[in-house]
């Protein structure tokens, strides 16, 4: 074969991979994403270390890391005055220590997703280091839950955590209320994981309060405002801490679980395991006030308030009014009976506390008119039906903007309000409630009708002597068979507080029962909730011990508990032309 045609089929492979190599041009893929948190390798002095004077160690990982908010993050029991140094080294982080340590002590260090790695930000979520100055490390365990009171659903932030022993708590306590005593800092802390779990790790044998609270100053003590939990002062308020040697709980709450964590047991199953349940409430209380008052158009002032108002009373400095509260109490709506009227001077006083005196001032809208500026006062008497659609057992409600003059009105007149079915013509009386600002339609309605309502031109008429236009409206009456019936039956003492909920958490109906006036028939027992359109409903039972009528928060300083919440254990779906019974205990 001659040498240039050998030369020729040698290259012929090498040109054919370069050739292939150059049709499939593109980024490389780079693999896939990295999810996986920094692995622990070394820690350096080794953990568990005893006789430990340490005031430095370092924890080596697989990957460079970053420190996620060290401050709250890092949690170390028993607290140090002068927080540690950290910092990263390397693949992994030093802790240098300046705070003196106290002899025969385990010390705990928890890393609660305060590490990361450097490429991509995935958290370890949790990592400890633990050592002692003395020749033994307390290895006992204590887990639990923390809820909202109300809602007894967990929170998803963390939530701190805390042990104090009986001198220290009552020094918390005390500190409440006395500027002089200083507030301690707890012997353990920890925090709540999402689900709401927490668990103490490391614990020194002894008895000791628990504290969970919302600590939003970053202070390390319990403040006037701030969200606490703690145990009931009954038997359960104290947590007994067993001796590791005797395996045996002090408490009077066998139920209580304390676990060893020599035998490694995990954070999660020790929590799990738990019957200890802490429930959140802030006993803060916004002091009552107005918080807007305005004109909202000639005549007409809007006034709101913090709170519900009890009885207010309006001096408005002979300027003749009327006016209203809405249902929730909290909005005041008030008319000088002068259409024009665009200043005030109003004296507002209620038995919550107000005593305030408002000077008001219309900021009308303006608009050209032949070149100059002029005051658009605008007022009409607005009316519109409650809905198209009226339950059998309701009645049917016109609403309106304006106070009405009665005297003015046509409530009486056969010839004013006109019924409709198919081809027959009635007529209604009707009902004017200044309070509420609705007309109530006098007509007895047939259940799964339907009905054309007119009301003719000049049949109500306001304050301002202005009438309405006529209105018309076709009604829909439901039928009983489109509703479905609830009865519930209470087994407990005292008074209690019942709350229909809907499935979004939102109170429906609200009915209180003394369980304690029970003439011994069962049905002093039972609360009826009727006429429930088909959906799904919750029902909580509150304990009402002071018999207000509503539930009440604790106060960390009183040592008060909140009142205590219950919950129907099922989600109730309530059917149309179905009666439901169910039963539920509750406890005191």
């Amino acid at each position: 074969m001659p040498t240039k045609l050998r030369a020729c089929l040698r290259f012929f492979p090498l040109a054919l991979l370069l050739l292939s190599g150059c049709a499939k041009q593109g980024m490389p893929t780079g693999g896939q994403k990295d999810v996986t948190p920094p692995q622990m390798r070394l820690m350096s002095p080794p953990n568990s270390m005893l006789n430990s004077n340490t005031q430095e160690f370092t924890i080596e990982f697989d990957e460079y890391v970053v420190i996620k908010d060290a401050d709250n993050n890092i949690l170390i029991s028993p607290p140090m005055k002068e927080r540690p140094d950290v910092k990263t080294k390397g693949k992994g982080i030093r802790v240098t220590i300046k705070d003196t340590l106290l002899p025969n002590t385990t010390y705990l260090f928890q890393f609660k997703e305060a590490i990361a790695d450097f490429t991509e930000g995935n958290l370890l979520p949790s990592i400890e280091y633990v050592f002692s100055t003395g020749d033994y490390i307390d290895s006992m365990t204590l887990g639990g839950k923390v809820v909202e009171a109300l809602s007894m659903e967990h929170d998803k932030d963390p939530v701190s955590v805390w042990l104090f022993d009986d001198e220290r708590y009552q020094q918390a306590v005390n500190a409440m209320s006395d500027t002089n005593i200083s507030a301690p800092q707890p012997n353990y802390i920890t925090r709540s994981d999402k689900n709401g779990l927490f668990c103490f790790n490391n614990i020194k044998p002894g008895q000791y309060r628990i504290v969970a609270i919302k600590d939003e100053d970053k202070s390390g003590t319990v403040g006037i405002d701030e969200t606490v939990a703690f145990l009931d002062s009954a038997a359960a308020a104290t947590v007994m801490i067993p001796d590791s040697t005797t395996k045996k709980t002090l408490s009077k709450d066998d139920s209580i679980h304390v676990a060893d964590t020599v035998k490694k047991a995990s954070t999660d199953s020790v929590a799990k395991k738990q019957t200890i349940t802490l429930r959140l409430s802030s006993s803060k209380v916004e002091h009552q006030r107005l918080t807007s008052s305005k004109f909202t158009s000639p005549g007409k002032v809007v006034i709101t308030s913090l709170s519900p108002l009890q009885n207010p009373s309006i001096d408005a400095g002979g300027e003749a009014i009327v006016w209203r509260l809405n249902n929730s109490r909290d909005t005041l709506s008030l008319w000088t009976l002068r259409k024009e009227c665009d200043s005030l001077q109003l004296i507002v006083t209620d038995t919550t506390g107000i005593n305030d005196t408002l000077k008001l001032k219309y900021q009308s809208r303006r608009r050209s008119l032949g070149g100059g500026q002029q005051n658009v006062l605008t007022q009409s008497l607005t009316m519109k039906f409650s809905s198209t659609t009226l339950p059998f057992f309701d009645t049917l409600r016109l609403s309106y903007s304006t106070p009405l003059d009665t005297t003015k009105c046509r409530l009486d007149s056969a010839a004013c309000i006109m019924m409709l079915k198919d081809s027959s013509i009635e007529y209604c009386n009707a009902i004017v409630d200044n309070k509420t600002m609705q007309v109530r339609l006098l007509y007895r309605f047939s259940q799964a009708e339907k009905y054309s309502v007119k009301i003719k031109p000049g049949c109500f008429t306001d304050i301002y002597n202005v009438s309405n236009d006529s209105l018309q409206s076709s009604i829909t009456v439901t039928k009983a068979e489109d509703y479905g019936n609830l009865t519930f039956t209470i087994d407990g003492k005292g008074a209690v507080i019942v709350e229909l909920l809907d499935d979004k958490g939102k109170v429906m109906q609200t009915k209180c029962l003394d369980l304690d006036a029970s003439s011994g028939d069962e049905d002093d027992h039972k609360v009826k909730f009727d006429h429930l359109k088909p959906a799904k409903y919750r029902l909580r039972v509150i304990n009402d011990d002071n018999g207000n009528g509503k539930w009440d928060a604790g106060e960390f300083s009183s040592q008060r508990q909140p009142e205590r919440v219950t919950y129907f254990d099922k989600t109730l779906d309530i059917r149309a032309n179905w009666d439901f019974n169910e039963k539920m205990s509750v406890d005191n």
